[in-house]
């Protein structure tokens, strides 16, 4: 406490005479509250300055009637002493209460509101018993009259109002919550504290109007409050987990951005600040039903993405965490909740992260050993994630359903290990082929003609074929291209004809056998062949 500023907010120049003695004291009281305020300052020492400057010229009043006998001066005094007396009682009540409060510290969203209800309550009972001296002529007449009062005052409580919105500025942008948050919650929260810069520098320059400077206030009260809140490991999980979510943060840049938007210029009543602020207060009060967390939706993107060493466990433990989420979806609303979200989000999480290292891990099949040590990872992750789901079944009350599953997931433990073991088996004996490499293709340069005495060219175009394929699977591809009707004649009876050039007979085009591989009938690199349809 600031010895300095108590003082010469208290000292009486004049003698105290017994008649104002609970003047002194009570003066004296409310002084030692008001030099500790954190808020509400300059209102409270100017009311503390005329309080004592009232009793001044009361006891100078007492001392004229004891040295002049003066009956005027005895009216002024007796009926200042209990007027004063009753307003410094009164007022013992708000200051006793202010110099407990600050800001921050409440438990729940009820507290938060309360605590900024209360602000905005000792703030009017400041203000309005600070003009009680002017609204009562019995003292308001025994202070000196000043021209520029009034302003003086209005300036004391815009400053109050610029300083507390400044200290919660700073408040909110060094909160840890704000390195805690998630998802878009650290970009709204940054512009929240943005548009309670552009504010702060109105109110600064007294441009915002008292009731934006309330509200303004106010808001930030809650901002700073629901950031403790989420902060709090006691907090209720369900609410801390609505506070954490973007809706919230999102309505308190828009209730920022509308009183902002009063100030340039939109048309707004009071009752209507009222109203948005409400609304506001609803969001923070109402929990929605807790969503199905996110990795929930992420679980069947993997299903496509994992080979088959681990695709029937992995659809396993798809088909466990789609069980657990279609439970909690039929939960009535008032379980729906973050506290039975949480064990179903962790569960998704981690069976998420097994999906994910499976994916990594197999980038082939071809010699792929599920037993190497080096692939115990993926294994590991699998336990961990089955472990989880397992968890979840007992925190929703379905262990008598968890035999069922469990089976399910081991008999995809043996249906992947012994389609492995077939498809090892069945790769390694066979020859690998880079589907990218075309250094041995043969180009086809193909027409389709009809059997017409012209021939005439129905389709012409080039391909390039693997040597071993035979003309069947060629004739089959090329009954792809053609229309219905002609498809269906190139695969009934058709013939293919392969130009050859002989030394002796020239040019000329031999008929071939469907049996026969591109090998067969050329060792060269191109090769023309012609479709005769039936």
């Amino acid at each position: 406490m600031s010895y300095t500023l108590f003082r010469s907010l208290t000292h009486l120049e004049n003698q105290v005479f017994p008649a104002t003695e609970s003047i002194r004291q009570l003066i004296e009281t409310i002084g030692r509250d008001v030099v500790r305020f954190r808020r509400n300052t300059q209102i409270s020492y100017h009311f503390v300055d005329r309080a004592r400057s009232v009793c001044d010229v009361i006891n100078a009043l007492i001392q004229k009637v004891d040295e002049e006998d003066d009956w005027d001066s005895y009216d002024k005094f007796t009926e200042a002493v209990d007027l004063l007396e009753e307003l410094l009682l009164e007022s013992t009540h708000v200051t006793q209460d202010e110099v407990q409060r600050h800001f921050g510290g409440d438990k729940d969203v009820d507290g938060c509101i309360a605590s900024a209800a209360i602000w905005e309550a000792n703030r009017q009972r400041l203000r309005e018993s600070l003009d009680s001296f002017r609204a009562r002529p019995e003292i308001g007449d025994l202070l000196p009259k000043l021209d520029d009062e009034d302003a003086e005052i209005v300036e004391a409580g815009k400053h109050d109002d610029a300083c507390f919105l400044l200290e919660l500025h700073q408040s909110i942008k060094s909160h840890a919550f704000r390195k805690r948050a998630e998802g878009s919650v650290p970009q709204l929260i940054e512009l929240v504290n943005d548009r309670l810069v552009d504010l702060y520098a109105l109110a600064q320059s007294e441009i915002l109007d008292d009731v934006l400077a309330l509200f303004t206030i106010k808001t930030a009260m809650l901002v700073f409050g629901i950031m403790d809140i989420c902060m709090d490991p006691r907090a209720n999980k369900d609410r801390t987990h609505h506070l954490k979510l973007a809706p919230v943060w999102d309505a308190a840049h828009r209730l920022l951005n509308y009183f902002y938007d009063i100030t340039e210029g939109a048309d707004a009543s009071v009752q209507e600040i009222e109203e948005k602020y409400d609304a506001f207060l609803e969001v923070l009060r109402t929990i929605p039903d807790a969503p199905l967390p996110a990795p929930y939706t992420q679980l069947m993107k993997q299903a496509g993405k994992i080979r088959r060493p681990y695709h029937a466990q992995a659809l396993a433990l798809i088909s466990l965490c789609r069980f657990l989420a279609r439970h909690y979806e039929g939960l009535t609303k008032e379980r729906r909740t973050a506290t039975n979200v949480e064990p179903l989000e962790e569960t998704c999480k981690e069976t998420l992260v097994a999906l994910q290292t499976a994916a990594a891990s197999v980038p082939s099949l071809r010699g792929y050993d599920i037993d190497a040590p080096e692939n115990s990872l993926i294994d590991d992750a699998f336990t961990l994630a089955r472990t989880k789901i397992q968890d979840c079944f007992e925190h929703f009350e379905l262990a008598s359903h968890w035999a069922r599953y469990e089976k399910i997931f081991r008999q995809a433990v043996e249906k992947d290990r012994a389609r492995t073991a077939q498809l090892s088996e069945i790769l390694t004996a066979r020859p690998s082929r880079n589907p990218d490499d075309v250094s041995d293709l043969v180009r086809m340069n193909v027409k389709v003609r009809d059997r017409s005495s012209n021939g005439n060219v129905i389709k012409e175009f080039t391909l390039g074929v693997e040597p071993e394929t035979r003309l069947r699977a060629l004739r089959w591809h090329i009954s792809k291209v053609l229309e219905p009707e002609e498809s269906a004649r190139a695969l009934r009876d058709s013939t293919f004809l392969v130009r050859r050039v002989d030394s002796q007979a020239g040019d000329n085009l031999v008929p071939c056998r469907m049996h026969m591989a591109i090998e067969d009938i050329t060792r060269a690199k191109t090769c023309e062949l012609v479709l005769v349809l039936a």
